[in-house]
C-alpha cells in the first residue's frame, strides 16, 4: 500500500475513533486523539459556539455524554487532503443520544458535519482542530433492546 493510502486510512480511523471513544466515555482515549493544545468548536445554528481548547477542556466532552443512557456516533463520508505532515478533512455523522424514562426511551439525533485539521506526530495522526457543525436535529421514540 502506498504512503498516501496508508495516511488516508489512518486519518479515517482517527475520525471513526472519535465516535467510539465518545460513546465509551473513554476520556483518556478521547483526549489522546487530539494534540495537547487542540481546539474543538461546536456550532449549532447562529448561536454562540462552544469552544474546548486543550486536553483538560476536551476531557469534558465524553464526560458530558454521561447524562445519556446510550450514545452512538455513526461517522461516514470521510474525505481528506494530505500535505506532508498536515492534512484537512471532513466527515459526516449521525449522533444518537438516547435517554430512557418511565414513559419509554427517546433518541435525539444530531446530523453533524465535522471539518478538521490534522497533524502527524510521532504517535500518529492527531486532530489539531475539529469544527463540529450541527446541521439539524430530530427526536424519536425508540425501544431499547
Amino acid at each position: 500500500m502506498d504512503a498516501d493510502a496508508t495516511d488516508r486510512l489512518a486519518l479515517q480511523d482517527l475520525a471513526f475513533a472519535y465516535g467510539a471513544m465518545a460513546d465509551r466515555r473513554d476520556v483518556d482515549g478521547f483526549t489522546a486523539l487530539f494534540l495537547p493544545d487542540a481546539t474543538l468548536t461546536a456550532r449549532r445554528g447562529n448561536g454562540d459556539p462552544a469552544v474546548y481548547q486543550g486536553a483538560e477542556r476536551l476531557a469534558e466532552i465524553p464526560a458530558r455524554l454521561g447524562r445519556y443512557d446510550e450514545t452512538f456516533h455513526a461517522v461516514t463520508n470521510h474525505r481528506c487532503e494530505i500535505s506532508g505532515d498536515s492534512a484537512t478533512g471532513e466527515a459526516a455523522c449521525q449522533a444518537h443520544h438516547v435517554t430512557a424514562g418511565d414513559d419509554g426511551a427517546t433518541d435525539v439525533i444530531l446530523t453533524i458535519r465535522y471539518r478538521d485539521t490534522y497533524q502527524r506526530t510521532a504517535s500518529g495522526w492527531r486532530f489539531a482542530t475539529r469544527d463540529v457543525h450541527i446541521l439539524w436535529t430530530s427526536e424519536e421514540a425508540v425501544t431499547l433492546a
